[in-house]
């Protein structure tokens, strides 16, 4: 098989497959309503006391340590496929570019205040 053949044959079994899939959907979902259906679920039991609580934020801060941190971790990933002089300019430009993100993630994280609400 060509390139293009097994591009088209992959583009029809994914376009087959989601209309099998909305299919499906349809046919399961219609039906008489049960009296727990569009009620809202807390891990698989019906929900009980107070319905609406304000999310607690202490730990955003964090949330933007990890997300400053995580594209790191992806380009190092491919370090040790690269020549030693790549991977150190490479290195050397995480560094430049990572660093203001991070510091100012670590001062966030550090601010209670802005969290506490």
């Amino acid at each position: 098989m060509d390139q293009a053949t097994t591009v088209f044959v992959v583009l029809v079994l994914g376009l087959l497959g989601m209309g099998l899939a909305l299919l499906l959907s349809k046919i399961l979902v219609t039906g008489e309503e049960a009296p727990f259906k569009r009620k809202r679920y807390e891990a698989g039991n019906p929900p009980s006391g107070e319905a609406k609580k304000r999310l607690p934020y202490q730990y955003y801060g964090y949330i933007i340590v990890y997300l400053a941190v995580e594209p790191i971790f992806v380009i190092l990933y491919f370090l040790p496929y690269m020549p030693r002089l790549t991977a150190l300019i490479v290195n050397l430009v995480l560094l430049a570019i990572y660093s203001p993100a991070l510091l100012y993630a670590i001062r966030l994280a550090g601010d209670i205040k802005r969290w506490g609400r």
